[in-house]
């Protein structure tokens, strides 16, 4: 069987504001299926245009999705360029948290339709237990499921309202976990039955509309051993059949070390293929992509199960692409950078007086820089 060069599935990330001679000659030969943007990759509003200009034009008839974790708060990636975006759990602290909500995802589209980026890889929808979890101080919407449908639901009909995608994350909910999992196991130790009740009614409600799912890393050793992203029973089973979701399941990124410290990047990629996830990402080390491309163009090849999933997985990939095109058919770009600029500013000095007297956003919530992981790979926040 012949298999096209491009696998099709992987999302990568690039190493910085402008592209190397590698990443453009990867972009030209073997295009990947989606471009994850960090703050490493985010200069001036003229850099970022250009960078995601140069990517489009490279890959020919068919370029990558471009994706973006732009949740405000403590994960505002956009933050050097925008006025700083307040996090998902300080809408519940003051008035007219839905309108706020909805406001906040409809500015945030508007950026990135501006900046020809398709896909916002949020809202949160984990629910927040009685203390955060580590790495999602707040970037949560509720402490209960309605709160959070109610809130997380009307920010992404904003993103959508833009022209801009979404991405509920991280299945099955990671709101109980023990750790983050971008530095180690996150477990939730909770059955089945309190998932289907609580923790997982928000992808339920809202992940159809959406499109896709973005699957988490956290281990849940009363279902199944091992992170999320590697098993068949949470990413296909439960995801498919429990809430009937035919989307697009997005892995979160595969070099967090919640699945990595696992087996080789060859290793973990083929078993979160099998296990359910359509789009994998790969966001760190991109000098390794083309090795990993060519293992699972050669897996595709020789494995007729592989080839079936990895079939399967490409048809939902299109099908989300086409969902994204369509999004933007409906909602021209902003006309100029300037009209981002004051309809954020408009926002968030409306949003300001929404928030109880005395109450303050703490600078780090939406200031936090970027922390070195064990490996000094990573760029998460």
């Amino acid at each position: 069987m012949h298999v096209p060069m491009g696998t099709d599935i992987l999302g990568i990330g690039l190493t910085g504001k402008h592209l190397t001679e590698l990443e453009r000659r990867m972009l030209r030969e073997n295009t990947p299926y989606a471009v994850v943007l960090f703050g490493r990759n985010i200069g001036t509003a003229d850099e970022l245009l250009e960078l995601v200009r140069e990517v489009k034009s490279l890959a020919g008839n068919k370029p990558p999705l471009f994706m973006i974790d732009e949740e405000g708060g403590r994960v505002d990636r956009l933050r050097h360029i925008l006025p700083g975006l307040p996090s998902a759990e300080a809408f519940a602290e003051g008035a007219d948290s839905g309108r706020l909500a909805e406001w906040s995802g409809k500015v945030i589209g508007m950026a990135l339709r501006f900046f020809d980026i398709e896909v916002d890889l949020a809202p949160v929808v984990d629910i927040r237990g009685d203390t955060a979890t580590k790495g999602l101080e707040r970037r949560t919407f509720g402490s209960d499921p309605e709160t959070v449908v109610d809130l997380a639901g009307r920010f992404m009909r904003g993103l959508h309202a833009s022209g801009t995608a979404s991405c509920p994350k991280h299945w099955p909910g990671i709101g109980l976990g023990s750790g983050d999992p971008h530095y180690g196991a996150a477990v939730i130790d909770a059955p089945l039955e309190q998932l289907l009740k609580h923790e997982i009614v928000p992808f339920a409600r809202l992940g159809e509309e959406a499109g896709a799912i973005m699957i988490g890393h956290g281990t849940y050793p009363r279902i199944e051993d091992g992170p999320a992203t590697l098993s068949w029973r949470i990413t296909t089973d439960l995801l498919r059949n429990a809430i009937s979701f035919d989307g697009l399941a997005v892995s979160d990124d595969m070099e967090m070390h919640a699945v990595s410290d696992i087996g080789s990047y060859e290793e973990i990629s083929e078993r979160a293929l099998m296990a359910g996830n359509d789009a994998i990402l790969f966001c760190s080390h991109i000098e390794r992509v083309p090795d990993l491309q060519r293992f699972l163009r050669a897996r595709v090849e020789e494995d007729a199960n592989v080839r079936a999933r990895f079939e399967e997985a490409k048809r939902r990939c299109e099908t989300y692409r086409a969902h994204c095109q369509r999004l933007r058919a409906f909602a021209p770009a902003p006309a100029s950078f300037d009209d981002v600029v004051a309809e954020t500013a408009r926002f968030v000095e409306e949003f300001t007086r929404s928030r109880p007297e005395g109450a303050v956003a703490p600078e780090g919530e939406r200031r936090r820089e970027p922390r070195t992981g064990k490996t000094g790979r990573e760029e998460w926040t």
